[in-house]
């Protein structure tokens, strides 16, 4: 007689799905440059994501994370000299 309690599952149990990737706009991408100018100054290179996540939350889509704006920040800097 077999026992249950042995037996391996073929999935893991705790997976972690990916979002779905969900494009920026351009009011939301110009809110994140007025979020990083009010919210920082030239000499503090600490970003408070979480305050211009509150300051942009009319306009930033439902489901956008502090991670979020830091990534998008960070590849908007790599597209231009200077994102500011």
């Amino acid at each position: 007689m077999a026992s249950l309690t042995g037996a391996h599952t073929t999935s893991p149990a705790n997976v972690q799905l990916r979002r779905k990737k969900v494009p920026w706009t351009a009011k939301e991408e110009e809110l994140l440059k007025m979020g990083v100018r009010k919210f920082t100054s030239v000499n503090d290179r600490n970003i408070p994501w979480k305050k211009i996540l509150e300051f942009g939350s009319s306009v930033f889509l439902m489901g956008r994370t502090t991670i979020d704006l830091k990534d998008k920040w960070r590849n908007m800097c790599k597209g231009s000299p200077r994102a500011k």
